[in-house]
C-alpha cells in the first residue's frame, strides 16, 4: 500500500488495465476507512424516461419524462418519444386503468418530439402552429395516424415546466385529452436554432460541434385557439401549490423578453369531448386545504413574496438565534421540495420487464429502491393519484 495525492489518485482510476481496485481513506482524526470499487457501465439515470405502476384504488401508470431528447446525429438513436411509447407498451400489460406522466423541471427540448409525443395520445389532427420572422403562419399536424395510449390521463407540471413541455400541455388541453395538474408553466413559447458563428456556414448545426455557437429565436408557437402561453404559461386544470410562486423565475422576468400575442384560430381540429374539470378542482381544492403539507408550501411561498418585496432582510447576528434561523431555513427548503413522510394511499411498483432486469443488477436495485422510495413520498404525485382516480370514476357509464 502506498500514499497518493488526490491527483494521482484520479490518474489510476482513469487506466483503463483495472477492473477492481481498494482505496484506504485515513481521516484528520487518525482514523482509516477502506473503499472497495468496481468498474462497470453506468447509465445516466436522471435523463432517461422511466416508468412505474402505481397501485391504490386503481392499477395507474406513471412515467417521467426529464427532457424532450433527441439524438439528432444518430437517426436509430434514443428518441424520448419512442421511450415513452415503449414504457407504455410494458404498463398497458400490467392492465392499468389509468396514466400520469410527469413534465415537472422539464425545460423542453426537441419541438418535433414533442410533436411525436402528443401524437402518441391523439389520433390524428393538427397540434400546434409556428410563426416565422416573415409572418407566415404554418400549422404542426400529428405526424402519425392513431394512438398508443387512449385511456384517462394527467400530465404535471409545474413552473420550470417549458417550451415544448408546454407545447404537449397545451395540445392535450385544447383536445380535452389529459386533465392537467400543477401550477402555471415557465412561459416559453419560441423555437431557437444554433448557429455557426462562422459567417461561412448559414445552416443551424444539430451535431456536437464545438464550435463556438449562438442561439437564434426562429418562431413562435402557438395554440390552437390562436392563444399563446409566452409569459402567461399554460394554466393548470387543476392547481396545486408551488414553490416557484414565490419566486421571480419565470420568462416573464428576464430582461428584453418576447411579448406575448395571438395569431390566427386553428378551425378545422375537433376536440375530444370535455373533461370534468371543474369537477375535480373541486375535489382536489377540498383534499389540499385539509393537507399540512400543501398549507406549509402555501406559508413558505408568501413568506419568500414578502421577502423579495422588502428592500430589506434581517439575519441574526448572535448564534442561538442565527442557528434557529438556519435549521428554519433548512426545513423551509425541504417543504418547498414536495416531500412527505406520510405513506401515500398507493404502493410503487415496477413493471413487469423492469422486475426482470432488476433481478440481474444489484447496482440498478440500489439506485431503483430510492426511486421508489422518493416517489411514494412525492405529495404531489400523490395528490395526481387522487385526481386521476376521480376521473376514472366520473367517466364511468
Amino acid at each position: 500500500m502506498t500514499s497518493a495525492t488526490p491527483e494521482e489518485a484520479y490518474d489510476v482510476l482513469d487506466e483503463q488495465t483495472h477492473e477492481r481496485m481498494v482505496f484506504t481513506f485515513r481521516k484528520a482524526d487518525g482514523a482509516s476507512k477502506v473503499i472497495f470499487l468496481r468498474k462497470e457501465k453506468s447509465d445516466k439515470e436522471e435523463n432517461i424516461v422511466k416508468g412505474f405502476v402505481l397501485k391504490g384504488e386503481k392499477k395507474m401508470g406513471y412515467i417521467l419524462l426529464p427532457g424532450f431528447y433527441t439524438e439528432w446525429e444518430n437517426e436509430s438513436g434514443s428518441s424520448c418519444a419512442n421511450d415513452v411509447a415503449k414504457e407504455i407498451v410494458k404498463l398497458k400489460k400490467e392492465n392499468i386503468e389509468g396514466l400520469i406522466i410527469d413534465v415537472r423541471f422539464n425545460g423542453g427540448g426537441s419541438v418535433g418530439e414533442a410533436m411525436e409525443m402528443i401524437g402518441i395520445f391523439i389520433d390524428e389532427g393538427p397540434l400546434a402552429s409556428v410563426k416565422e420572422k416573415n409572418g407566415k403562419q404554418v400549422t404542426l399536424k400529428d405526424p402519425n395516424r392513431g394512438t398508443i395510449y387512449d385511456g384517462p390521463l394527467c400530465l404535471m407540471v409545474n413552473g420550470p415546466s417549458a417550451s415544448a413541455s408546454e407545447l404537449l400541455a397545451t395540445s392535450l388541453q385544447d383536445y380535452n385529452r389529459a386533465v392537467i395538474v400543477g401550477s402555471n408553466t415557465y412561459g416559453k413559447a419560441t423555437m431557437q436554432g444554433m448557429y455557426p458563428m462562422d459567417t461561412v456556414s448559414s445552416k443551424p448545426s444539430l451535431g456536437n460541434s464545438r464550435n463556438d455557437m449562438i442561439k437564434i429565436t426562429s418562431g413562435k408557437i402557438y395554440r390552437l385557439n390562436g392563444q399563446s402561453a409566452q409569459l402567461n404559461g399554460v394554466v393548470p386544470d387543476v392547481a396545486l401549490p408551488d414553490a416557484f410562486d414565490g419566486l421571480e423565475y419565470r420568462e416573464k422576468f428576464n430582461k428584453n423578453v418576447l411579448a406575448s400575442d395571438t395569431a390566427k384560430a386553428n378551425s378545422y381540429y375537433k376536440p375530444l369531448p370535455s373533461l370534468p374539470v371543474n369537477e375535480l378542482a373541486r375535489r382536489s381544492a377540498e383534499r389540499i386545504a385539509m393537507i399540512s403539507d400543501f398549507q406549509e408550501i402555501k406559508r413558505v411561498v408568501e413568506a419568500q413574496k414578502k421577502m423579495r418585496m422588502s428592500a430589506t432582510r434581517i439575519i441574526p447576528l448572535k448564534w442561538d438565534s442565527f442557528e434557529k434561523w438556519i435549521q428554519q431555513l433548512k426545513l423551509d427548503q425541504q417543504i418547498m421540495e414536495g416531500e412527505t413522510k406520510a405513506t401515500g394511499k398507493f404502493v410503487v411498483e415496477n413493471h413487469g420487464q423492469d422486475k426482470q432486469v432488476l433481478m440481474k443488477n444489484e447496482y440498478a436495485r440500489e439506485i431503483n429502491e430510492v426511486w421508489l422510495r422518493n416517489l411514494a413520498e412525492d405529495i404531489y404525485i400523490r395528490e395526481t393519484v387522487f385526481v386521476l382516480t376521480d376521473l376514472i370514476n366520473l367517466n364511468k357509464p
